[in-house]
């Protein structure tokens, strides 16, 4: 198959795409997730122990996934993240017992770790985009797929109450398309180091130690430059803090309103708007200077904030209010993120540096499931969200040692020119 080449603006208009179709599965799925399993009878521990199969998976193909981006091309790493996905949901749709669950499972995760960073990493090596214009098109990315996730949710929810696998069977089809335009739209990365004449000709051990010698590169990479760690820890504290606020804001804002589950799916429906007028938001504020940083700390402290307003209140709509405020942060926060990070790192390592920071994240994550988890039971769940808000202090600390690094790179590169 002969691959179309595409200039910068179809790139982004192409990522813009690809981004919607591997995501769009979660909008379809997200109300009904956890009714899809307790409809064949599998408990909630269980429920929990098969999510818990798709971070572990996640966790365990991070790295490698993106070392085989960086090894073998974004082009391949995309197909493979398409066609684990189109598995995974194939199954889920014709499944009804806890093994082909688990191999879902498996599969759906191994799915998010190759496509982890490799489309960003294409889309920024081949749009030669840096600053305010590269935050420009996570933002919209964002915009893009919150609105989507606002029509798919509700679409998923309706096609439950026909048949529960109706949702997944629609996702398998959204992820069979995204394969076949990847096969057709991504091309090598314009920017990208020169590639081996004889990459395709790699034997099974020549490849891996290819794939073992980029990961050390990216590791030394990350020693040489502070400012890197420093954003990695960042995000972690990020991931660890908003982790109890996704587990238990449907429980705790249900226990307080003492409505059904109909209430629920509509919150969400709010929450993926909250998402879209942070995107908006952060569209037109002025980026001059050192806008990430700044944004960032006052996003944080805000977020902190509403959190803590958030765990100490007794009223749903007072708390419903700031969990939303907090959605309408986390829409600033993320394009911020994303844009950040792709700064400072060179297109060859670009796909294994953003598979280790995603690890990492995903590693803090599950480790604020298991500390959180044990905190929510024996007090409560606001507990773990005032833990949140008061950890985030740290990565105030952070933002000003980031403000130092930067300055140095920055220094460093006017003196190299």
């Amino acid at each position: 198959m002969k691959v179309i080449k595409s200039s910068p603006p179809e790139t982004v208009e192409i990522y813009y795409l690809l981004n919607l179709l591997f995501s769009i599965h979660l909008g379809f799925i997200g109300a009904t997730y956890v009714l899809f399993f307790y409809n064949f009878g599998i408990s909630k521990l269980i429920t929990n122990v098969l999510s818990s199969l798709f971070m572990v998976s996640v966790f365990v193909m991070e790295i490698p996934t993106g070392a085989y981006a960086d090894a073998f091309g974004y082009r391949k790493t995309l197909i493979l993240a398409g066609l684990f996905l189109s598995i995974a949901m194939l199954l889920f749709s014709i499944g009804n017992n806890i093994l082909i669950f688990g191999i879902a499972q498996i599969l759906w995760g191994v799915s998010f770790a190759f496509e982890s960073g490799a489309l960003d990493a294409w889309m920024v090596n081949n749009s030669c985009l840096t600053g305010p214009d590269l935050d420009k098109i996570f933002i919209k990315a964002g915009k893009i797929n919150n609105i989507s996730m606002i029509i798919s949710g509700l679409l998923g929810g309706y096609l439950a109450n026909i048949n529960i696998a109706l949702p997944w069977k629609l996702s398998l089809i959204s992820a069979s398309i995204y394969v076949i335009l990847v096969a057709l739209y991504v091309n090598k990365p314009v920017r990208s180091v020169e590639p081996e004449k004889n990459i395709n000709k790699l034997d099974f051990k020549n490849g891996i130690y290819k794939i073992l010698s980029v990961i050390v590169t990216s590791k030394n990479y990350i020693l040489k430059i502070p400012l890197l760690k420093y954003i990695i820890e960042f995000n972690m504290i990020l991931s660890f803090c908003f982790s109890p606020v996704f587990v238990y804001w449907s429980p705790y804002l249900k226990s307080l309103s003492n409505e059904g589950f109909w209430l629920l799916g509509w919150i969400w429906v709010f929450i993926k708007i909250s998402n879209l007028a942070g995107n908006l938001i952060i569209e037109y504020i002025p980026k001059s200077g050192n806008y990430r940083l700044n944004i960032l700390f006052v996003a944080t402290v805000c977020v902190s904030i509403v959190l803590s307003i958030a765990s100490l209140s007794k009223k749903f709509i007072t708390a419903l209010i700031m969990f939303l405020l907090f959605e309408t942060l986390l829409g600033i926060i993320q394009p911020l993120q994303k844009g950040y990070i792709n700064e400072f790192i060179t297109d060859a390592e670009r796909a294994t540096l953003l598979s280790l920071d995603s690890m990492l994240s995903r590693a803090a994550n599950f480790l604020s499931l298991i500390i959180m988890g044990l905190i929510g039971d024996l007090t409560s769940m606001q507990t773990t969200w005032l833990i949140s808000a008061g950890i985030l202090i740290v990565n105030l600390i952070i933002i000003k040692k980031l403000n130092h690094y930067q300055k140095d790179v920055v220094e460093d590169s006017v003196s190299q020119t």
